[in-house]
């Protein structure tokens, strides 16, 4: 996931500069020609899917960033009470924002605090 929502950044940064070269820089002799040759008259389209990509794959980078050091923080806890008492956070965490992996690190500390 993280793989991916970098991946998409990165993408997206590059359509977002291209878009900005495109449009206001293209007739300047460092910009990249060849890449400008192909976009032609779509620059403004280019900038705007890259404005709107780059935000939604920032986002995801952040949320998927949160929800990892959020889930490394419960589950470094050697206190059970601390661990039940985020129980339900963590479980929806591993499940439904996390790969699998996950799911298997919270299987490992149930046991490791004789939870069911």
């Amino acid at each position: 996931m993280l793989a991916v929502t970098s991946v998409g950044t990165i993408i997206s940064t590059f359509m977002f500069l291209i878009g900005v070269l495109g449009q206001w820089y293209s007739n300047e002799s460092w910009s990249p020609d060849a890449i400008l040759n192909v976009v032609g008259d779509w620059a403004i389209y280019v900038l705007i899917l890259g404005i709107i990509s780059l935000g939604f794959s920032s986002y995801y980078l952040w949320l998927t960033r949160h929800y990892m050091s959020r889930f490394e923080e419960i589950i470094s806890t050697n206190s059970k009470k601390e661990f039940q008492k985020n129980w339900t956070e963590i479980e929806q965490i591993a499940r439904y924002q996390l790969p699998k992996e996950y799911k298997k690190r919270v299987s490992e500390a149930r046991e490791k605090f004789g939870l069911r």
